[in-house]
């Protein structure tokens, strides 16, 4: 049976764009709620809100019986979870740990092991949409894991989404969350070339951009004018070029595991990667099209 929701405490570790948002959303939900971040400004501003700080990860499973991570990359998790100072140290057997980030497959159920001999359990909900839909509890939220411990979190998670789905087994919901970013990435991707390719054609770069999203070419990415944005110079994020690398990177190294075919995410992964390697990590990934053709910008 779930706890009730004020008796739970809940600790909170990567306080960043999506994170520092979530919490507040736990703050305002009366949650019981500790946080840990090496950003010392990011846990000072929790700490205004009502928040407990923890100095360690080890301390930060110590004081909890649910810990949430968002943390930036699977490498982060790993570390913060199994290093000398890391969560497995302080969590109680029972106790839950919940990766919300997109950190793939393989990272969710290599942890599940070590943090198993302690009696710890674990699962996965990364989320979907951006800060916007986070500020206002409005994400999606992708579980995976054993059926009662992800019932027994929903009550949590139902502060932070507005949809909640249990996709299967322990890292289901990492794999449906790297799926929905390669394809959505990818198109991305197809979207730079084609308007890189229309402008070398000279064609009317205006007019191919209001009649693509009336055509069978019509994509989120089209009707959101992402592309449009980029090409009058803003560029400011959304979704960086380096998370979306990251997410194709992922679902390429799964496909790899899988022995399934990932040629068109490998193909989208190569302009990422020279974005990059351009500099433009930060940009929001429509700034790709900077990548194959700078003048795209000249109007």
């Amino acid at each position: 049976m779930a706890q009730d929701i004020t008796s739970q405490r809940v600790g909170f570790v990567g306080l960043g764009i999506m994170g520092g948002r979530m919490t507040r959303r736990l703050l305002g939900g009366g949650v019981d709620l500790t946080v840990y971040d090496v950003d010392s400004a990011a846990t000072r501003e929790l700490a205004d809100a009502g928040a407990k700080i923890a100095d360690s990860p080890k301390a930060l499973g110590g004081a909890c019986d649910v810990v949430i991570a968002m943390l930036p990359s699977p490498q982060i998790l790993e570390a913060v979870t199994l290093g000398d100072d890391g969560l497995i140290e302080g969590m109680a057997e029972g106790s839950m740990l919940v990766d919300m980030a997109t950190d793939g497959m393989s990272v969710v159920r290599r942890l599940s092991e070590p943090l198993a001999q302690k009696g710890i359990r674990i699962i996965d909900a990364p989320v979907g949409r951006g800060p916007a839909e986070a500020e206002t509890g409005d994400l999606f939220i992708l579980m995976g894991g054993e059926r009662a411990d992800c019932d027994e979190a929903r009550e949590i998670l139902a502060l932070l989404g507005s949809e909640i789905h249990y996709c299967g087994p322990l890292g289901a919901g990492q794999a449906i969350k790297l799926v929905n970013n390669m394809v959505s990435s990818t198109t991305m991707a197809v979207v730079a070339e084609a308007y890189a390719l229309a402008k070398r054609a000279d064609a009317d770069i205006d007019l191919m951009t209001q009649l693509l999203p009336s055509s069978a070419a019509d994509s989120w990415q089209l009707r959101n004018g992402l592309i449009g944005k980029a090409l009058a110079g803003d560029f400011s994020p959304r979704f960086k070029i380096l998370l979306a690398h990251k997410d194709v990177a992922l679902a390429v190294e799964m496909a790899n595991e899988l022995g399934s075919p990932s040629d068109m995410g490998s193909a989208a992964l190569n302009w990422y990667e020279r974005g990059l390697a351009a500099g433009h990590g930060d940009l929001d990934r429509a700034g790709i099209v900077l990548t194959e053709d700078p003048s795209l910008l000249d109007g």
